[in-house]
């Protein structure tokens, strides 16, 4: 069982979704959503939320990047601001979410990924703090990257391995994308 999330603004009258790129390991080279595993006591929503703040090392809402860190009272600090855009999109937008296909019948994947929108950040300075970490300070690097909504609807039609191979399994996940874009695009 797991829960990710794909977190999406509007910038310029534009929608764009956030992903994370991985320098290492299996994900190498994908566009990765935020996601992961649900703990004890977790369900989808509140693993999704916790993800997202411990994999954006707590930097995404952090007033000094220079000072984050992934620490257990840093990631809970944070939860409550992931979980209330969770709130305000999901109240309006309860249909704002995927399942990834089911893959062996007999062993359906339980996983959720929801599109959650978030306030729109320049994430050029905390790809900077990866990149010129020496001191070990974060898990592991990672370079976020927003991608268009007009982009990542030709990802899904034509550049499928491009995707991470849960974001490629998710079921309607086109259709959602462009749902968004049309109900927060304002330039044509």
């Amino acid at each position: 069982m797991g829960a990710g999330v794909i977190p999406f603004a509007v910038s310029d009258g534009k929608v764009y979704f956030l992903f994370q790129l991985a320098f290492s390991g299996r994900k190498a080279g994908y566009l990765i959503d935020f996601g992961g595993g649900i703990g004890p006591g977790e369900d989808y929503r509140t693993a999704a939320t916790r993800e997202f703040v411990e994999e954006t090392e707590t930097m995404y809402f952090s007033e000094d990047i220079s000072q984050a860190r992934r620490t257990v009272d840093a990631v809970e600090k944070q939860i409550p601001i992931v979980a209330e855009l969770f709130e305000n999109t999901l109240s309006a937008r309860p249909d704002w979410w995927c399942r990834r296909m089911p893959g062996d019948p007999l062993r359906p994947k339980r996983w959720k990924t929801f599109f959650i929108e978030f306030p729109h950040r320049d994430i050029g300075p905390l790809n900077r703090e990866w990149e010129s970490d020496n001191s070990g300070r974060f898990k592991k690097r990672r370079e976020l990257v927003w991608v268009s909504a007009s982009e990542l609807l030709a990802i899904y039609a034509h550049n499928l391995p491009r995707l991470w191979k849960r974001v490629r399994q998710l079921e309607h996940a086109p259709e959602i994308v462009d749902a968004i874009r049309r109900d927060k695009e304002t330039c044509p």
